[in-house]
């Protein structure tokens, strides 16, 4: 009778612990690595101003009736005045509480109902052209859009 031996050798317990613990790592690095892009910060939400133009006797107003947003140096509020002939003006507006009178010769003031750096449901963006105290509605034919973290976000032509 022939007496078979069996040569049973496996993974001696040291390594077999060392694999169990690196495959273990490796998957743990896959899962976070996929679930990370779930977790992040949340995405920006779009930006909406409800605005509603109207015009009196030395300017046209621009009332927001909804939304609102922050307007400081690194956040702008960009106006551009496009009249149907001539150069575009462009008013950076960096602060609520700054009217101002850029090189051409529109005038545009904000009145805030908040009182804050944000404007919101209630304030007033008024524009008028000429000089102050002679001021007037802009002229027909010119576009006024109103840009923000580079989107535009309201436009208006007269």
């Amino acid at each position: 009778m022939k007496i078979l031996y069996k040569k049973e050798k496996g993974v001696s317990p040291v390594i077999a612990t060392i694999l169990m613990v690196a495959i273990t790592v490796v998957l743990a690095s896959a899962v976070y690595l996929m679930v990370s892009g779930y977790i992040g910060s949340a995405p920006s939400k779009p930006v909406a101003l409800g605005v509603s133009p109207t015009t009196t006797s030395n300017a046209t107003q621009f009332l927001i009736t909804s939304g609102n947003i922050s307007i400081s140096p690194s956040s702008p509020l960009i106006i551009t005045i496009s009249p149907s002939s001539g150069t575009p003006t462009t008013v950076t507006l960096t602060s609520v509480a700054t009217p101002t009178n850029p090189s051409g010769s529109y005038i545009v003031v904000i009145y805030s109902v908040t009182g804050k750096n944000y404007l919101a449901a209630g304030d007033t963006i008024s524009i008028g052209y000429g000089t102050t105290g002679s001021a007037s509605p802009i002229p027909p034919g010119t576009t006024v859009t109103f840009t923000y973290n580079g989107n535009v976000i309201y436009k208006y032509t007269a």
